[in-house]
């Protein structure tokens, strides 16, 4: 079971993750502060520049956008799992599209720089000049481990 996300707790992680000149290690600290649940906390710190990365993206091009994301479970073997599974990223993209839209700018910019994603976007227009046409994959991640998505196995 996932421990419970608000949406105060979110905006708190927004706002550490968005501040100007801040680093890993103190984005680390705060977070865990402020989620007092240390998987909590690296999902919001994980997920959340993936979000407003692909937020951001989805403005950039005609690309299709990822619906899922892949996980390894603590066997190795990983797992394709879908984005409803994770709530924070429904919480977040509407968060970080109304902030796209209205601002701060500042603060997005600083979250969506940290996308992984959106690294990987950079890159491919660089190399080829656009993304049109493009499908772009879901994140796989390595601080998460698969079990916390799925669902317990069942006694036969």
């Amino acid at each position: 079971m996932l421990p419970l996300l608000s949406e105060e707790l979110l905006q708190n992680a927004i706002a550490v993750l968005g501040r100007d000149g801040i680093s890993d290690d103190e984005i680390n600290v705060e977070i865990a502060a402020l989620a007092q649940d240390q998987m909590l906390a690296r999902r919001l710190i994980d997920w959340l520049p993936e979000v407003f990365g692909i937020v951001l993206i989805s403005h950039m091009g005609d690309i299709g956008l990822p619906n899922t994301f892949s996980a390894q479970d603590k066997h190795g073997n990983w797992f394709q799992l879908e984005f409803k599974l994770e709530p924070i990223i429904q919480i977040a993209t509407k968060v970080a599209t109304e902030m796209y839209h209205a601002g701060p700018r500042n603060i997005f910019s600083n979250i969506a720089l940290r996308s992984a994603l959106l690294g990987v976007v950079g890159r491919v227009i660089n190399e080829s000049g656009s993304l049109d046409g493009g499908y772009l994959s879901g994140p796989a991640l390595i601080g998460i481990p698969a079990e916390i998505y799925l669902s317990p196995a069942k006694p036969v």
